[in-house]
């Protein structure tokens, strides 16, 4: 008695994204020496990794009950700082380089979901897809925090 969810094709977008991030944050750690960084990666790709689970459970759950469960986040109020952490060492610091490409990774995932969020045809879609760009939000801060110390 499987009802098809009409979020499925965009869940389907997020879960795809997700996996992709998490296979980046996870190899990245990997090969990474500096252990802030690969401490960094690490942290992300638990993130992306609950992000995944999330979606899972809305794609087998009809998604209803998980986004109830969520509340209202609001991200309107300030967009994430989508400035390059020290441009100039990107070039010559390894750091600062995975630093922003996590950066960057991060504010297209943010920008992806609110487009979807704003074009949502219903309520619950759009309540949805602020919730995965406030997940963004989130880890870019984290992302800033960790990387302006280096």
């Amino acid at each position: 008695m499987s009802h098809k969810n009409p979020l499925d094709p965009l869940l389907n977008m997020a879960m795809a994204m997700s996996t992709r991030h998490y296979e980046y944050y996870s190899e990245t750690a990997e090969q990474v020496q500096t252990p802030q960084v690969k401490a960094l990666l690490l942290v992300l790709a638990d993130t992306e990794r609950d992000l995944i689970a999330h979606i899972r459970h809305m794609m087998v759950t009809g998604v209803l009950d998980e986004i109830e469960a969520m509340g209202t986040v609001d991200v309107g109020a300030d967009p994430p700082d989508d400035s390059p952490i020290s441009p100039e060492r990107i070039d010559t610091d390894p750091r600062i380089f995975i630093c922003n490409k996590a950066l960057e990774q991060e504010l297209k995932g943010y920008t992806f979901y609110l487009s979807i969020a704003a074009r949502a045809k219903t309520e619950l879609a759009s309540r949805l897809f602020e919730y995965l760009a406030f997940v963004k939000s989130q880890q870019i801060e984290q992302i800033r925090k960790v990387c302006v110390t280096f």
